[in-house]
């Protein structure tokens, strides 16, 4: 038994070694390529737990099993990313089987086995979609497969900004927050990040909550007048003023997003 658990644990650190290495290679790659390649970054989906999981429970129950596999084919199933409030860094499970919404895990994938609560947040992530690394510098939808980038060694998210080329601070990350991107249309808005510019002149009724957002705020720069209603996850009607930053915070009880102004 304790011989096959070494073997199994040494597999397992030779994949992940592997994995980090990869996460490198792409970053270098584009960094190599640059705007060249013209390839599209996927978006992450999410779920979240039906119910409360203990740190050693390894079956559970999702609101949706949608996107989420066992291994098939010699290709590893897929990931999950589990956090919730108060969460620095999420923890990592690979997914054996799914049976419905009943998936079957191994804990502990990449970090420490945890609690969560039930409605704890599931970012479902293909096999090779976390990284180990913050990137760094310029980038392009090409530089990284999917969105948002999550560091899953120490829980920063990051996204590509379109309006700068250059990585941006997103969910759970404590650098400055840098501007993500330029809003334009849609009634129901889902923030790229903690800082975006929207040149929007309808009403907003929605904002949806992005993948691997567990709370906080986030801002916009108004480059037009736009209005909120609360007629949705808004809690007060508002009116946007032109170059003058408006937040909005989320506050889980009355589950609306709170404005500054």
């Amino acid at each position: 038994m304790g011989g096959t658990w070494v073997t199994a644990n040494s597999a397992w650190l030779s994949t992940r070694k592997e994995r980090n290495q990869n996460d490198m290679k792409k970053i270098l790659l584009f960094l190599t390529l640059g705007a060249s390649v013209t390839l599209a970054q996927t978006a992450l989906t999410q779920t979240t737990l039906s119910a409360a999981i203990s740190a050693t429970q390894t079956r559970f129950s999702v609101a949706s099993a949608t996107g989420i596999s066992g291994p098939s084919g010699g290709f590893p199933g897929t990931q999950l990313y589990v956090l919730e409030p108060g969460t620095t860094v999420g923890e990592v499970m690979a997914v054996n089987a799914v049976s419905g919404t009943t998936l079957t895990v191994i804990r502990g994938y990449q970090n420490r086995a945890t609690a969560h609560p039930s409605g704890a947040i599931v970012v479902i992530v293909p096999s090779d979609g976390l990284a180990s690394t913050d990137p760094r510098g310029s980038c392009s939808a090409s530089s990284w497969p999917y969105t948002p980038y999550i560091n899953a060694t120490n829980g920063y998210m990051w996204v590509c900004s379109t309006l700068t080329n250059t990585w941006a601070p997103s969910w759970n990350n404590p650098n400055p927050p840098a501007v993500t991107a330029l809003v334009s249309s849609a009634a129901a808005v889902t923030p790229s990040g903690p800082l975006f510019h929207v040149n929007l002149t309808n009403a907003i009724v929605n904002f949806t909550l992005p993948v691997g957002f567990v709370g906080g705020q986030f801002c916009v720069v108004p480059d037009a007048i736009f209005t909120t209603t609360a007629a949705g996850n808004i809690s007060l009607a508002t009116t946007a003023v032109v170059n003058r930053r408006v937040c909005w915070q989320w506050d889980s009880v009355a589950v609306k997003w709170s404005p500054t102004y």
